[in-house]
């Protein structure tokens, strides 16, 4: 049965220059339209990966970025390009008559797989996987979509398969994301493509020099490639009481459903780390009508990421939301007979506890890998292609790979996505340099931060735009003559733009940003 889509003129084909784009309707469906090179190109109008519509975003040549989470489609194709979108864009017919643009519409799908390699029963080479989060998910992705036929295995400690990770601090705890949205994937995908998802297996031992694994029961596997992703695990509190009922942390989908049903309305929590989970995880217990109170070590929030003028701003959002901050000050003990009780503060003070959630970071896990050179964190530093040992990868939290004359590891969940993807493809023959300008965001209160780059440490900061004034900013983070990284808030369009120009190696001068940047033009001369 052939279905009759609908169609429609929807403008000139003068009226939208190269690189413009636009949303139009045809029928009852919206659609993007964008001009590349003379050519108009239909899709669906909104990101894969949260519903974003891509009408906001940036078309810089052949790349479509997302306004939210800056994942990237190519538009003549609709194949995603970047996490953490996992599908491409379904694309439309386009035609030109009497000089109109008509768009048909092809299909309802708002979502394509990319195209992906037929497995082969027949073969006997494995890559392993170590790790389900958004590095491991994205390695199997790209193993078949660089072309790997043969089997592929993915081992982790969780109970669930791929999940949504960075909504465990935010939707999800606060009861407004369901179960069913939570997997990356279903599992008849999996199934399809051939990719073996093996819960509750953690690893105890990866030899490189004799491509074999020892699981925790005693099985042993042995790999042609193999990729680490397994993550970080929470850092322990040192205090006594520490373990005490009623003490959590919050890394996983089983650890956010245990915080939310344990974070009932009037429930009094302490949340120890003022970190950008600790104090998301803060906003949602909030939401869930929980008291909250907030335990850290700096003066004010992210100073040391965001300046102290952008963490005042933060840490303002969260005390009208009823949340109290205890700064510049540790954690001496935790009291109660089995369950917490009580947070004794090194301050003198003590807050009355009924959950107290740990926020203080993640150390690599990576003590199970044998015979590699580990830095003083647990991170395993890797070449350009993301290769420690040959046949052997590393993508994720535990990955300590090059940029320009230095190294880096970033734990954020698009870089552990792309970087899993490019492993993949890497494992599958290809031979692509991971070089993305990292990215990330986080939700405070109904605002979200963006931000691109990566600094351990600035000299200076340059705002386009006032945060305390709680409006529309950027933030340029400066050390000497060189802009490391930008935060940006309301200002997603640059943003995008800012990180097109890092990965060109096209940002203009400190002293051109000090005077003032109009960006869209910037990256026209690009």
């Amino acid at each position: 049965m052939t279905t009759n889509y609908a169609e429609a003129a929807v403008c000139r084909v003068d009226d939208l220059a190269d690189g413009d784009m636009r949303e139009v309707q045809v029928g009852d469906k919206a659609v993007l339209l964008a001009r590349v090179n003379g050519e108009y190109h239909a899709l669906h109008p909104q990101c894969t990966h949260y519903q974003a519509p891509l009408a906001k975003g940036l078309l810089h040549g052949n790349r479509l970025v997302c306004p939210w989470h800056n994942a990237c489609f190519d538009v003549r194709t609709g194949h995603r390009l970047e996490a953490p979108a996992l599908n491409g864009l379904p694309k439309h017919a386009v035609r030109i008559e009497n000089g109109q643009v008509i768009v048909q519409l092809t299909t309802d799908s708002e979502s394509v797989e990319n195209p992906m390699a037929e497995p082969d029963p027949a073969s006997t080479d494995t890559c392993v996987i170590v790790g389900s989060g958004g590095a491991g998910a994205f390695a199997a992705e790209g193993l078949r979509e660089g072309g790997f036929t043969g089997r592929i295995v993915m081992l982790t400690a969780s109970e669930e398969a791929p999940y949504d990770r960075p909504n465990c601090s935010k939707d999800y705890l606060q009861g407004e994301a369901p179960d069913e949205w939570m997997p990356l994937r279903t599992d008849e995908f999996y199934q399809t493509h051939h990719i073996e998802i093996r819960t509750g297996q953690r690893v105890v031992s990866l030899d490189p020099s004799t491509k074999t694994i020892e699981l925790a029961s005693g099985e042993t596997l042995t790999y042609q490639q193999a990729v680490l992703a397994p993550g970080g695990s929470p850092n322990p509190l040192p205090v006594p009481g520490a373990g005490l009922a009623g003490v959590y942390t919050l890394r996983s989908l089983h650890d956010s459903q245990l915080l939310r049903d344990a974070g009932q309305p009037g429930k009094r929590v302490v949340v120890i780390g003022s970190s950008f989970i600790g104090l998301e995880a803060a906003m949602s217990l909030r939401k869930l009508g929980c008291e909250v109170d907030v335990v850290g070590r700096d003066t004010i929030p992210f100073q040391k990421i965001l300046g102290p003028a952008i963490g005042r701003v933060i840490q303002g959002w969260h005390e009208e939301a009823g949340i109290r901050f205890h700064l510049g000050t540790e954690v001496e003990q935790l009291t109660g007979d089995t369950t917490v009780r009580e947070v004794v503060l090194k301050s003198g003070e003590s807050l009355a506890a009924d959950i107290v959630l740990v926020g203080l970071g993640v150390k690599p896990q990576t003590a199970f890998v044998r015979g590699v050179d580990r830095q003083d964190d647990g991170g395993i530093r890797t070449d350009e292609y993301l290769r420690i040992a040959p046949d052997l990868y590393a993508a994720g939290d535990v990955a300590v790979y090059p940029i320009g004359d230095g190294a880096q590891r970033i734990e954020h969940w698009k870089v552990a996505g792309q970087q899993g993807y490019v492993a993949g493809l890497n494992m599958a023959g290809q031979q692509q340099a991971y070089q993305q300008v990292p990215f990330f965001w986080t939700n405070q209160h109904g605002k979200r931060i963006n931000y691109i780059g990566h600094a351990d440490s600035f000299d200076d900061i340059i705002y386009d735009g006032d945060p305390e004034k709680d409006d529309a900013f950027l933030a340029f983070y400066v050390a000497g003559d060189q802009i490391l990284a930008v935060a940006g808030l309301k200002r997603d369009v640059d943003i995008a733009i800012i990180r097109e120009l890092m990965q060109l190696g096209r940002l203009p001068s400190v002293a051109s940003v000090r005077a003032g940047v109009n960006w869209t033009s910037e990256l026209k001369k690009a």
